[in-house]
């Protein structure tokens, strides 16, 4: 199972670049640039570390029509894999952040754009010329004659039935979020079918999955940093909380939703009212967190997941980024190969 990381698009494109070559040098497969409403612009910020780098991959997490136009997603991605030739990658999604601050659409016009954007961007990328005429979204003769280098790869961020099956007939892989290896195992089975159904190689597709990583050598330090993120994991999923959680427990959980959101900006990892057990609950099941000396669990989860058939995992970095990405390539990486 390949690793990825996850590093956060505030961070100057210096910094990046940095740590994509701390990153190539100890293994690491891809680096994705998270797309946050208060970030720097992910396409923009990879660029120093697309010349700074020769073998690791490089792409923005995760892209959105309601941010950013399906061409505009395909030329900065075509962009950015001429200046890294070949190593540029993509998610494209309809969920996240920033849809949140933006608004989010009704269900079906969210599978309905993401379709489209898809459509366009592996348009773009694999025809020449490039027209398209769909519900929501039009292009006419597309053809440009700067590129050069081997296709980008695109992604689409896919949990739920829907999205998992169009995903399976548009995209090069998808990107699971904070999925268990027992919710993973009939997603990807289910999948597979689909490709089969849709006259795709299985072989050449991927899948991966998100999780957040807080494997610190303070314990507490590696708590409360969850515990203070653990706002922007699946929490509020309830089939996937639900694997852990009482009814009862994720109804009370629902009710402090905002406040649970607000503890990241606060540096704060607990709510008046809210039972810290269940915050703990979450950072156990959904997360990655551990102290650097007793990791045999963090290292047993992700072999289970890639027994269920995740074959590459992003691994969010908040902080200590030298210090986790040292830790994945000297203690990760050779347990899972």
């Amino acid at each position: 199972m390949d690793v990825d990381l996850v590093l956060d698009s505030s961070l100057p494109p210096s910094r990046l670049a940095e740590l994509a070559v701390l990153a190539e040098q100890h293994g690491i497969h891809a680096i994705w640039c998270a797309s946050y409403l208060d970030g720097r612009d992910p396409f923009t910020n990879l660029a120093e570390a697309a010349r700074a780098t020769s073998r690791i991959r490089l792409g923005p997490i995760a892209l959105s029509p309601w941010e950013l136009h399906p061409f505009r997603m395909g030329m900065a991605l075509l962009t950015l894999n001429e200046i890294c030739p070949g190593r540029a990658q993509a998610i494209i999604g309809a969920g996240g952040e920033v849809v949140m601050a933006l608004g989010f659409p009704p269900e079906r016009r969210r599978v309905l754009a993401t379709r489209e954007s898809i459509d366009i961007v592996q348009g773009m990328i694999h025809n020449r010329p490039f027209s398209y005429d769909g519900e929501l979204y039009q292009i006419e003769g597309y053809d440009p004659k700067w590129v050069t280098a081997p296709s980008p790869t695109v992604y689409a961020a896919a949990n739920r039935p829907q999205m998992l099956k169009m995903s399976a007939r548009k995209s090069d892989g998808i990107m699971m979020s904070d999925l268990s290896p027992t919710l993973a195992k009939p997603a990807i089975d289910a999948v597979l079918g689909h490709l089969r159904e849709f006259g795709r190689d299985p072989a050449a597709f991927r899948f991966n999955n998100f999780m957040a990583w807080y494997v610190y050598d303070d314990l507490a330090e590696a708590r409360h940093e969850a515990k203070r993120w653990i706002g922007f994991r699946a929490l509020f999923r309830e089939y996937m909380t639900r694997e852990f959680m009482s009814a009862e427990d994720f109804d009370t959980l629902l009710k402090f939703i905002p406040q649970i959101y607000a503890m990241a900006a606060k540096d704060e990892d607990s709510v008046d009212g809210l039972p810290d057990r269940l915050l703990d609950d979450c950072v156990d099941h959904l997360t990655l967190t551990a102290s650097v000396d007793d990791m045999d669990h963090v290292i047993e989860h992700l072999l289970d997941m890639k027994a269920a058939g995740i074959q590459e995992v992003s691994l969010e970095l908040k902080k200590h980024q030298e210090h986790g990405i040292r830790l994945i390539g000297e203690r990760v990486i050779p347990a899972l190969c």
